[in-house]
Formats: structure tokens, sequence, C-alpha cells
């Protein structure tokens, strides 16, 4: 059996509907692989899987919104560290002051994609997640309808005007989506 793609989100405490987004998106995606989905640990929560999870992850996913909490930076670091494929996407809305430091320190050094409600973020978060998986699909071993199919995806994306975000619950917390293979 394949092994699943693996993803790390790291994000804000208040980004919990976020969270929910990136899942149903997940979800929905045109690949045959199972998923494995970890998230920054909440308070209480063992902090070295969440470590070990960055390091071993497909694809990190930073999601700034209004604090930047610990332990996202740790996260971020290792993140670094093992040099994983990035995706980066900060909320636009008030930033805590250690949210702003941490921006004005990386401006100029990352790129990342601003969002504005959860439209927003659904829209370029699948856009961003589609190439990501095109980016590696070799890696991954996707196969060629997959590709077709994720390429279709992309392209749809991009032609599309946003979709309103999806009122089920349940896909914010780690998981493990199993595929078809």
């Amino acid at each position: 059996m394949a092994e699943p793609i693996r993803l790390f989100v790291s994000s804000s405490p208040d980004l919990e509907a976020e969270r929910e987004v990136v899942g149903q998106v997940v979800a929905g995606l045109p690949v045959r692989l199972g998923w494995e989905i970890r998230h920054t640990p909440r308070p209480g929560e063992a902090l070295a899987p969440a470590l070990a999870a960055v390091e071993a992850a497909h694809l990190y996913v930073f999601l700034l919104g209004m604090d930047y909490a610990a332990p996202m930076g740790l996260e971020w670091s290792r993140a670094l560290r093992a040099r994983q494929r990035t995706l980066i996407f900060v909320k636009e809305i008030a930033h805590s002051p250690a949210a702003a430091l941490w921006l004005s320190e990386q401006a100029g050094k990352i790129a990342w994609t601003s969002f504005r409600d959860l439209a927003a973020f659904r829209r370029v978060f699948e856009r961003e997640l589609v190439r990501a998986l095109l980016d590696l699909a070799e890696v991954l071993r996707l196969h060629l309808d997959e590709i077709e199919a994720l390429s279709a995806r992309a392209r749809a994306l991009e032609e599309a005007p946003p979709e309103a975000p999806a009122v089920a619950r349940g896909a914010e917390r780690s998981a493990v989506i199993l595929g078809e293979r």
C-alpha cells in the first residue's frame, strides 16, 4: 500500500474555521492516496509528536491569524530546517505584536498568500494545495489520471468565482483520510 500524503498545519489558535476548511478541501481532492493531517497541538497536548510530524510532512501549511502563538515558532523552525514544501497564508486582520513582528521579520524573505474570509481562504488554499500536489506528483507517485484531474481542478479554480464555505463540521482536528489504494 502506498504511503499517505502527510500534511502538517501550523496555525493560530483563532483559526479553527480555517482548519475545518483545510480538512474539507483535502477530502474533496481527486487523489486516491490517503491523507495524514496533523495540526498544531492544543494546550495540554504533547508537542514532540507534532514536531516529528512537521519533519515527516510532505507539505507544511502555515496559517497566521491574529496571533503568532507557541508552539508555532518551533513548528516553523522545524519545517525550515527540514526544508519542507511550505504553503503560507495570512489572514487580513489586526495582528498581535508577536504576529506583526513575525510578518515584519519575514517580509521580503518569503512569499505568503493573504485572505480576508473563509470563502477567500478556501479558494486560495485549494489552488495552492493543488499546485503543490502537481509539483510533488512524482514524489507522491500520483497516477496520470490523478494528475489530469488535479490539472483540470487547477484550471477550474483559476476561472471560478469564490465558493461559500460548507457548513459541515469535524474536519478541523488531526485526521487520517483513507485512500482507494
